[in-house]
């Protein structure tokens, strides 16, 4: 018979799988298609050139700018503005190299094509125009369309569903290990009761001496008065300042990444690697995101993780634990 954490946990997973379907039929299928441009000196093949180089990354910045995207949305009479095209660009181009590459995603692989295909074609025209003859700018490579879709990924949203339903079934499992039996409850609060009722008391008592104690106050005075001697004033005892309350100390983890042992990871680990390497990831971004609560979600009291996420951490995560031991 299987424990009550291996059954929280499957049916964690089984939650995670129905959530990461319907999130699946829910996402709108994106495709995407390429082109590259390459920048040569007039009357010469292109080559490893460092200026060279050194245009094509800005080449890249004017390729990806309204002046661009403009004459495209014109020419393929797209319903949308100049900054909802370039949203779905992206140019870049890699260091020492004098090709700059356009990527574009469209909800269909022909959209896509065609629209890399234009802005393509309307960089190098505009490029020419400016800057030309020295250095030209001609398309490398014509667009192409990927036959399948980018997104959703189906497979990777139910892995990413069943996982973390796993782990949050798990942690359920945990904390209801941990919760203390009813008697123990039934007897925590009877303690609590038994206190709250004997501080009453003690309220109770001293407030019935503070009163007897000013009635006698009076009565001393009153036989004074008819004493012929003037009354003294009763002063009350100045109440006791308040304890100033203790200001919360707050611990945080400061320096550099520094790689944990087996057995010694906590969340503020994955953290700490997430911010400083994730940077170098971003197609990674929100799926690491996504790991990164589900293990929250499982971490004891410490922050430390259970030894069977550790080994989930280092395969997720090994892009950039390789990067920080580097």
């Amino acid at each position: 018979m299987l424990g009550d954490g291996r059954l929280s946990a499957l049916a964690g997973a089984a939650a995670g799988l129905a959530a990461a379907g319907v999130l699946t039929l829910l996402q709108s299928s994106t495709y995407r298609a390429d082109a590259s441009i390459a920048l040569v000196r007039q009357g010469q093949p292109p080559g490893d050139d460092p200026a060279l180089a050194q245009a094509a990354e800005s080449a890249a910045e004017l390729f990806h700018s309204r002046a661009v995207a403009e004459p495209v949305i014109a020419n393929l009479r797209l319903e949308e503005s100049a900054d909802g095209l370039l949203d779905r660009v992206d140019v870049d181009s890699r260091p020492g190299s004098s090709l700059v590459r356009l990527a574009v995603e469209a909800p269909s692989a022909d959209e896509a094509r065609r629209t890399a295909q234009e802005l393509a074609e309307i960089s190098t025209v505009l490029f020419n125009d400016r800057f030309g003859p020295q250095t030209a700018a001609s398309i490398w490579e014509a667009s192409r369309a990927q036959e399948d879709p980018v997104s959703p990924k189906p497979a990777r949203n139910l892995a990413l569903g069943a996982l973390a339903g796993a782990l949050a079934g798990a942690a359920l499992g945990l904390l209801r290990r941990r919760r203390p039996a009813p008697e123990a409850r039934a007897s925590g609060k009877a303690a609590k009761a038994d206190a709250r009722l004997q501080k009453k008391r003690l309220a109770a008592v001293a407030a019935r001496e503070r009163q007897v104690a000013r009635r006698a106050a009076e009565l001393n005075a009153r036989e004074r008065e008819l004493a012929g001697a003037a009354p003294q004033r009763v002063e009350p005892e100045p109440a006791a300042p308040p304890e100033p309350l203790a200001e919360p100390v707050t611990v945080k983890a400061t320096g550099p990444f520094q790689l944990p042992r087996l057995g010694e990871w906590t969340v503020g680990d994955v953290e700490r690697l997430l911010a400083e390497q994730g940077g170098a990831f971003p197609d990674r971004s929100e799926e690491l995101h996504v790991y990164l609560d589900s293990f929250r979600g499982v971490a004891g009291l410490d922050g430390r993780l259970p030894d069977g996420v550790e080994a989930i951490v280092e395969d997720v995560f090994a892009d950039l634990l390789a990067r920080a031991k580097s």
